[in-house]
């Protein structure tokens, strides 16, 4: 070791610089491929293939779902508003003209009845001259 230190003593400081340099990456080519070979002979035996298992046949069987029809339509109950209505919220009247909704008189099986107008119960109009 003595050599080596009077070796490197004597090299100029750029010349001890490139020896530093020269010296790390040797170790770190050495470490590296120290470790490929570790893992050349170590590899084959992580991935072995474990010895094949007791094959067992199982057939499938078809669960079905079972569905549930709801007795109950559910509902949502939101609270009511407490805010008066403003033009914009108001609601917005459609063109159409309202229809009249027609008067029925119904009997007692709730059918309507539809009354016809008799002849003599029609007006007439005379012409009458005065004189």
């Amino acid at each position: 070791m003595a050599r080596f230190q009077n070796w490197f003593r004597k090299q100029s400081p750029r010349g001890q610089w490139a020896v530093g340099c020269a010296g790390i990456v040797l170790v770190t080519t050495a470490c590296l491929y120290s470790l490929g070979l570790v893992s050349y002979f170590v590899r084959p035996t992580l991935l072995a293939a474990p010895p094949a298992a007791t094959i067992v046949f199982a057939i499938p069987t078809v669960e079905r779902p079972t569905f549930v029809v709801p007795t109950v339509r559910p509902t949502i109950v939101l609270p009511g508003s407490t805010l008066e209505a403003t033009p914009t919220q108001a609601p917005i009247p459609t063109r159409a003209p309202p229809t009249e909704t027609p008067f029925f008189i119904l009997d007692p099986n709730g059918t309507p009845i539809t009354i016809t107008p008799l002849p003599s119960t029609t007006p007439t109009f005379e012409n009458t001259q005065t004189p």
